[in-house]
């Protein structure tokens, strides 16, 4: 009777009660929502999505910018050089931004779904204005892997955005 369990002092003498863990639907919280695969997903970019951007800055951008063979190249296209800074700097701030919405995302605030929404739109937003950058600067290039890059990143954004938006998970695990 001490226990607290209904079920045992209801009990007749001669019942016998055979005791049941509880599963883990019933163990979660009322606020814990389950982890859907898409939110896996959202999590995965989430951690590799700085990681990826270091990596575009020290291995691309900064080589480009100030590597001996690209220094008369640069210097023959004049916009080349702010073009790579300003990749540069987007690169750090979606990089930052990605850390902070891990923290966000780890720790379910209420912001996160509006936050990655503003996420992915900027990252869309630094592809059309680099690939619209580059064809300017340099007409006759093959625009391809750009042209690929953008859509890729369009489809991303256009299955992500409704997702954030509209997902029952999502309002379960951060606005509820």
């Amino acid at each position: 009777m001490m226990c607290g369990s209904r079920n045992l002092v209801a009990a007749s003498a001669g019942e016998t009660i055979t005791p049941s863990l509880p599963t883990p639907t019933e163990m979660r919280s009322p606020n814990q929502a389950k982890f859907s695969s898409w939110l896996w997903a959202v999590a995965i970019s989430l951690v590799i999505a700085p990681f990826f951007r270091v990596l575009a800055i020290l291995k691309i951008q900064v080589p480009e910018l100030f590597g001996d063979q690209s220094r008369a190249y640069i210097q023959s296209h004049p916009g080349l050089a702010e073009l790579l800074y300003f990749e540069i700097a987007m690169n750090v701030l979606l990089a930052a931004s990605a850390l902070v919405l891990n923290f966000f995302f780890y720790t379910r605030r209420r912001n996160f779904p509006i936050l990655m929404v503003a996420y992915v739109a900027a990252t869309v937003l630094y592809l059309v204005a680099t690939t619209a950058a580059i064809n300017s600067l340099f007409p006759d290039a093959s625009m391809t892997q750009s042209y690929i890059g953008l859509m890729r990143s369009l489809i991303w954004a256009g299955a992500l955005i409704p997702y954030l938006l509209t997902s029952g998970d999502i309002k379960k695990r951060f606005v509820n």
